[in-house]
């Protein structure tokens, strides 16, 4: 996503909206891993349910690429990623954004100083 993407999206957002999605995933993720049987946590993933993902529009063809990794994994492998990996993914740029964020904040107004305003 571009900086002006993640702008508009954040600014209409619906934050009760993303939790309940958030809580629904989490409820439907523990209904399907605790139907799983201890073998197939070794399985691939098959070709057709990443195929399925573009088919149901569930990732746009520019992410490709995040279909192909997933498709190298094994199931225990995507289901210890978001958990583990995935987070360690987004650290770096958060705290880059949230230090040109803070840059941002303590720069003073320049017009605000022209007109003798702090």
């Amino acid at each position: 996503m571009s900086d002006d993407d993640i702008a508009e999206l954040s600014s209409v957002i619906n934050i009760n909206s993303l939790l309940e999605y958030r809580i629904a995933v989490g409820k439907q993720t523990r209904k399907i891993i605790s139907s799983l049987q201890p073998g197939e946590f070794r399985n691939k993933v098959e070709d057709c349910r990443v195929k399925r993902l573009f088919d149901e529009n569930a990732i746009l063809q520019e992410a490709s690429d995040i279909a192909d990794y997933w498709s190298k994994k094994t199931v225990a492998g995507l289901v210890l990623m978001p958990a583990t990996r995935h987070n360690f993914l987004h650290l770096n740029k958060c705290a880059r954004i949230k230090d040109k964020l803070q840059k941002k904040m303590k720069k003073p107004n320049r017009k605000a100083q022209q007109n003798g305003i702090r």
